[in-house]
């Protein structure tokens, strides 16, 4: 049986765990290869000498899965060369902490989550109704936003950094993502922190305009009703992975991956873009807004 890790009282296992895309692409190969192998989860943990519940838990994304685990499941299911190497090769990976893990406590029920999405996504495409997306946003901006959710300085200034982390992939990345996003008007218009702060947000959005990774588009208050009035929404897509479609509301996140829900997403998307200001004249819009502001 595979040695279980424990650190003081904890063990491994039991620790709260955010699993990357790597995490949740192994855990779908190991259950298609159990599955091609005719076992059910019962008979490949009676086989390991494991319980059935962990066999679910590897096969969900619900816990660790060690390179010496995948081992074990390789040899109960057949697979060697190639693909068994692959697959160790994928729990290692998954294995190594991402810089998002130490701001679980800083962010929303459930964004843990999203950081790890998107810290592997290869696109984003994302509309946002009430203020700038956070991958966009200043310090003081972003510090603006925080202290009306924590009291505390640390807690401002720790979510603070996670914003600003998140932001490398678009600037400094040698795997930048791409970002597709449409902004509200209102969202322009909406004084966050002073006027300072504002004129300098709108000035951001306007650099950023010009990387050739990014495209923003303005959504203009003529629009009108359009199909994503109900609220913000995030489509992040993966080379090897189906594309995830993110919902934040009041409580927390809704997280959605069935291929239905995300070509929902798409098709909403795809109106707004088209109802959307071109990238030139949102970016006129932007500078106008924050003429007028100034």
């Amino acid at each position: 049986m595979t040695e279980r890790k424990c650190f003081g009282t904890i063990c491994e296992d039991e620790m709260p765990y955010t699993p990357t895309i790597g995490g949740r692409q192994l855990a779908r190969e190991l259950r298609h290869l159990r599955e091609q192998a005719k076992m059910t989860g019962e008979q490949a943990a009676r086989t390991l000498d494991w319980e059935q519940s962990k066999v679910s838990r590897m096969e969900n994304a619900k816990m660790r899965i060690t390179s010496g685990e995948v081992m074990e499941l390789c040899e109960a299911y057949g697979i060697a060369g190639e693909k068994r190497a692959e697959l160790i090769k994928l729990a290692r990976e998954a294995r190594k902490k991402g810089w998002w893990q130490e701001y679980g406590d800083y962010v929303k029920k459930g964004f843990i989550d999203y950081l790890a999405f998107e810290a592997e996504a290869t696109t984003y495409r994302g509309y946002e109704a009430q203020l700038v997306p956070g991958l966009f946003q200043t310090e003081d901006y972003a510090r603006a936003i925080f202290r009306t959710w924590f009291s505390g300085e640390d807690d401002i200034e720790r979510g603070v950094e996670a914003r600003l982390a998140r932001q490398r992939r678009i600037t400094t990345s040698t795997r930048p993502l791409h970002v597709w996003a449409i902004i509200e008007e209102a969202a322009l218009r909406r004084i966050v922190g002073g006027a300072e702060i504002m004129n300098d947000q709108l000035g951001r959005l306007i650099e950023l305009g010009r990387l050739a990774n990014v495209s923003i588009q303005v959504l203009p208050y003529r629009a009108g009703v359009h199909a994503a009035i109900d609220g913000p929404f995030v489509l992040l897509a993966f080379d090897g992975y189906p594309e995830v479609l993110y919902i934040e509301h009041l409580m927390g996140c809704v997280y959605l991956e069935k291929p239905g829900e995300t070509a929902r997403g798409s098709v909403v998307f795809d109106h707004l873009r088209t109802s959307a200001l071109n990238t030139s004249d949102s970016a006129a819009l932007i500078e106008e807004v924050r003429k007028q502001m100034a």
